[in-house]
């Protein structure tokens, strides 16, 4: 989760990759904060910074491809995935599993009379 060091900032957190890009963030964020709590700058601009930030990091992952800078958005899930794979094989591994489901399925409906 993107962090989120006090309420007063005007940050919503998701989800993503740590890498150097998330680590800056967190520095903006705690710059910000501190500069708000001085008066320094009000909240439209912290979410003016915020959203610049982010829409630049959005931009090097995406069309630049900057793993290290970019913001890489990922689901909770993404700490299940343990290795990775072109797409056909992918592909291949989940009609393999839909087949052997399918195949279960028949011979549980054949065993009940009903296949």
């Amino acid at each position: 989760m993107t962090p989120k060091f006090d309420s007063s900032l005007p940050v919503i957190p998701v989800r993503a990759l740590k890498n150097k890009g998330m680590i800056n963030f967190a520095k903006l964020e705690l710059s910000l904060l501190e500069k708000l709590q001085k008066n320094e700058i009000d909240k439209p601009a912290v979410q003016y910074k915020v959203e610049q930030y982010w829409a630049g990091s959005l931009r090097r992952a995406v069309q630049e491809g900057d793993v290290e800078y970019g913001s890489l958005m990922a689901g909770k899930c993404v700490g299940l995935v343990n290795d990775i794979l072109p797409v056909k094989k992918i592909i291949e591994r989940v009609r393999e599993e839909m087949e052997d489901e399918l195949g279960k399925i028949r011979r549980m409906l054949s065993e009940t009379g009903s296949g």
